[in-house]
């Protein structure tokens, strides 16, 4: 349940402006006196819906980013092998190829509550396990 008290003491913290967001959306999508009469609540409810899916993947893709943009200033517990704990390589990003036709890249996905998520995240390596994965997953070794 801690991660649920974060949360919300987070957004408690933000609540104004969250507010002011939601106020501005609606402003924008039906103006200063709200949907025309005859709108059914099914509609305005699909509309709320697809851009909380928005909003919960864009958050989730940049928050991730960010993050990932720091792997050089990890903590220590995400400099080691989840695995055997010895020190792992940062491996180098690919350089770009010479065509422009050559995709980047796959970014990691991952399915969470907000919806789907994507980044692009460093990927380590572990000489002793011969293996490679990405910093911010945390297993439990062998």
């Amino acid at each position: 349940m801690a991660r649920a008290a974060k949360a919300t003491t987070v957004v408690d913290e933000i609540q104004n402006y969250l507010n002011g967001v939601a106020k501005s959306l609606v402003d924008r999508l039906y103006g200063p006196n709200g949907p025309a009469w005859g709108t059914r609540l099914s509609e305005l409810e699909a509309t709320v819906v697809a851009i909380r899916q928005h909003l919960s993947e864009r958050m989730l893709h940049d928050v991730l980013q960010r993050q990932a943009a720091t792997v050089d200033e990890r903590p220590e517990a995400f400099r080691a092998c989840p695995s055997c704990g010895q020190a792992v390589e940062r491996v180098p990003a690919p350089a770009p190829a010479p065509s422009t036709d050559s995709p980047p890249p796959d970014p990691r996905r991952l399915d969470t509550l907000g919806g789907a998520a994507q980044w692009h995240e460093p990927e380590c390596y572990c000489r002793k396990c011969r293996r490679s994965f990405f910093p911010s997953v945390q297993e439990f070794g062998p």
